[in-house]
């Protein structure tokens, strides 16, 4: 194997591990509503109520910076992750807007984490907005693009925009509740990077226990 090739696979494998990470996001939502003074409603209650800093008669969430320093955490990830992942996308044009969207919305979703609701509605939306588009946008062009180089990741990609777009539709409606609505929304594209980045990393780690077996011993 060249060395280029090791240090491409390196790179998958590492970006991999990064996105792998985003699974800890999920966990820290858990701990964090089930610290509340008040019952947290995954159903009734929003997400930015997990990070406001300040209790009030229905809101106080003691673990308020662990969820939002998990929104900072979130978005660096997100960047990292496209950026040593760009090898799997198409160069030119298609590879820069990728990266270009998945920086934007690495970005806003940090900024969420930074300017909690309480601390501002207006601003905090104007934190939240810009990964609210741009993550079902990097879904689909990610589905589209890949759908002839790697069939089961364009699909899986295809999966994850539209169960994005439901979400979005229903946020409309105001008969369903908003924690349902803005979590099929907001969670497609992290469980799709988790997703992802344990697949990566388990093939990688599958095809080297493989190699070492067919690699004669050497004393």
């Amino acid at each position: 194997m060249s060395l280029r090739m090791m240090s491409h696979n390196g790179r998958n494998c590492a970006a991999g591990m990064v996105w792998t990470l985003e699974f800890a996001y999920l966990a820290v939502e858990v701990v964090t509503a089930y610290s509340w003074r008040t019952p947290y409603s995954f159903r009734h209650d929003t997400i930015s109520d997990l990070g406001v800093t300040a209790c009030t008669q229905n809101l106080c969430s003691p673990l308020h910076l662990l969820t939002n320093s998990a929104f900072v955490v979130l978005g660096l990830l997100t960047i990292v992750g496209a950026v040593l992942f760009r090898g799997y996308i198409p160069n030119g044009h298609r590879q820069r807007c990728i990266i270009s969207l998945a920086v934007l919305t690495g970005i806003s979703t940090a900024a969420t984490g930074l300017v909690p609701s309480n601390d501002g509605i207006v601003v905090h939306l104007l934190a939240v907005m810009p990964a609210f588009v741009s993550r079902h946008i990097v879904l689909i062009l990610l589905a589209v693009w890949l759908w002839k180089r790697r069939r089961m990741v364009a699909v899986w990609s295809a999966t994850c925009a539209v169960t994005g777009l439901v979400g979005a539709v229903l946020l409309l409606d105001r008969a369903v509740q908003i924690g349902i609505t803005e979590r099929l929304v907001l969670y497609p594209l992290p469980v799709f990077m988790a997703f992802t980045g344990a697949a990566v990393v388990l093939t990688a780690l599958t095809k080297a226990v493989s190699g070492s077996i067919r690699s004669p011993v050497t004393a």
